[in-house]
């Protein structure tokens, strides 16, 4: 009997050891960050007064060394970094999602910041500093802005700050060139009953092509800045996923196949629970998770899902080339 006992709790201890061996405590890991290929922009203004700087995807920054309270002999440093394509976004784990988890579809995602020998500096009050989006960019979107300048766990807030240059007929062969919200536009028009027209080459052209920018205005600190527009919802989606025994938590994706949209999430496998996902077109839901014997991944179709559904993983070992894979 007592041996019977001493093999029975070897097993139990085994079992449970076996058990535990399989798992680790759940990190939040970006499964994609090894595919990025865009590379941070540096720009030594030196002393400089004013300069045009250019991105080599197009962006185009209004540099004048007034913007910032330095001393005359103080090098100015800009590192740019410019994400237009969607897959730098994805890889980066950008969601488009705004703080009041509304859904966006990003135009693309840029990150401006002047240093002075090592230090942040900060935009003079009063001061903006003057930004052009390559051509068609800022089309139908607004400016958002990163609640930190970190892209961890990142949520964006609308700014109203899209603006369009345009030359102004106020009569008598006269124009003045106006900064204004594109917003606005409309209700400058019917307000002043001026004609707005735009210049190039002595020829006019539709407003639409007009050249349209934004300010970054007295940021205490520099931001991420997201070119996005709202997206509207076809329905949201309520789902639970069922906790699973080999995975201590999941990095998980919810994919829009027609936007440049999607939302992430990292948790643990007592946190499930996912309320009011937005639906629209074909959405994906891309599970990775993470133990000892490698890592594994799940997708299902959210389209085919029922509200208030519990959905089962089928976790599947996987590489990460395989991963990048799911997400083109």
């Amino acid at each position: 009997m007592k041996l019977q006992y001493i093999l029975l709790v070897s097993v139990t201890i085994l079992f449970f050891n076996c058990k535990t061996d399989k798992l680790e405590p759940f990190v939040s890991e970006n499964h994609l960050e090894s595919f990025q290929t865009e590379k941070p922009q540096f720009f030594d203004l030196d002393t400089l007064e004013y300069k045009t700087i250019i991105g080599k995807h197009g962006t185009k920054i209004m540099y004048y060394r007034e913007l910032f309270d330095t001393i005359y002999k103080d090098p100015i440093q800009l590192e740019l970094i410019e994400l237009y394509d969607f897959k730098e976004i994805l890889y980066r784990n950008i969601p488009t999602v705004t703080t009041k988890d509304e859904l966006l579809e990003t135009s693309g995602v840029l990150k401006i910041k002047f240093t002075s020998n090592g230090k942040e500096l900060k935009i003079r009050n009063g001061e903006k500093l003057i930004v052009y989006p390559p051509k068609g960019r800022l089309k139908n979107n607004d400016i958002f802005l990163s609640e930190k300048d970190s892209i961890t766990n990142i949520k964006w807030n609308i700014t109203n700050q899209n603006f369009t240059r345009a030359i102004v007929n106020i009569g008598g062969g006269l124009t003045k060139i106006i900064t204004i919200r594109n917003d606005s536009l409309e209700n400058y028009n019917e307000n002043t009953g001026n004609d707005l027209l735009g210049v190039y080459d002595n020829n006019s052209i539709d407003i639409d092509n007009e050249i349209n920018t934004f300010f970054v205005l007295d940021q205490k600190y520099w931001k991420w800045i997201n070119i996005d527009r709202l997206v509207n919802p076809e329905r949201k989606l309520t789902f639970k996923i069922k906790e699973h025994d080999n995975f201590s938590g999941f990095n998980i994706y919810i994919k829009y196949e027609n936007l440049n949209s999607f939302i992430s999430y990292s948790v643990t496998n007592n946190l499930l629970f996912f309320p009011d996902v937005p639906i629209v077109g074909k959405v994906k839901l891309i599970t990775i998770g993470k133990n000892l014997q490698g890592t594994f991944y799940d997708e299902k179709n959210l389209n085919s899902i029922t509200n208030n559904s519990e959905i089962t993983l089928n976790m599947k070992k996987t590489s990460k080339q395989n991963l990048k894979k799911l997400f083109e």
